[in-house]
């Protein structure tokens, strides 16, 4: 799905509600872009670090993927890994299986449907935009700070939430 239809909210929501069941957690925002300013093994040392684990020895994405391997595999972990758009993203912060302890979990988020697809997850959700009544409910709550827009904005509004596309953070 595109940008802008809360998939990051949702996956941010979820890591808040569920950390506490996990031993060690980890949320890494905005993956895509900061791999565009930086190296993949800056994300690898943020990764760690969120998990309390020193990354004074990460010198190199390998490095990065051989201290993530070795810190994790025995811990129940969760993984919060926000606008992926590159398969060596996941093959450099989260490899496999079996470098998590039982029970871990790790949540993508992206825009890119046959990147999931290609790395065989268990399962996937795609977030869909608000139809036609929850955007014009979210836009007169955010406008107007009321359920429903008055009377004499109502066609305004109505145009303004077509021209969203439904999507929330365009409204």
């Amino acid at each position: 799905s595109i940008g802008g239809m809360g998939k990051t909210t949702i996956a941010r929501a979820v890591f808040e509600t569920i950390r506490c069941r996990f031993e060690v957690t980890c949320f890494l925002a905005d993956v895509r872009e900061n791999c565009e300013k930086k190296d993949i093994s800056h994300m690898q040392k943020q990764l760690l670090d969120q998990m309390k684990i020193s990354s004074n020895s990460v010198h190199n994405k390998y490095d990065g993927r051989t201290m993530i391997q070795n810190s994790l595999r025995l811990k129940k972990v969760l993984l919060v890994l926000d606008d992926v758009n590159h398969g060596k993203q996941l093959e450099y912060l989260a490899g496999e299986q079996a470098w998590f302890g039982p029970g871990s979990r790790i949540i993508i988020t992206t825009r890119d449907f046959h990147l999931l697809r290609k790395n065989k997850l268990h399962e996937t959700y795609n977030v869909e935009g608000l139809v036609e009544s929850e955007a014009l409910n979210l836009f007169s709550l955010e406008a107007f700070n009321l359920p429903k827009p008055s009377e004499e904005f109502l066609d305004l509004s109505k145009e303004v939430v077509k021209y969203s596309g439904g999507l929330p953070f365009a409204l």
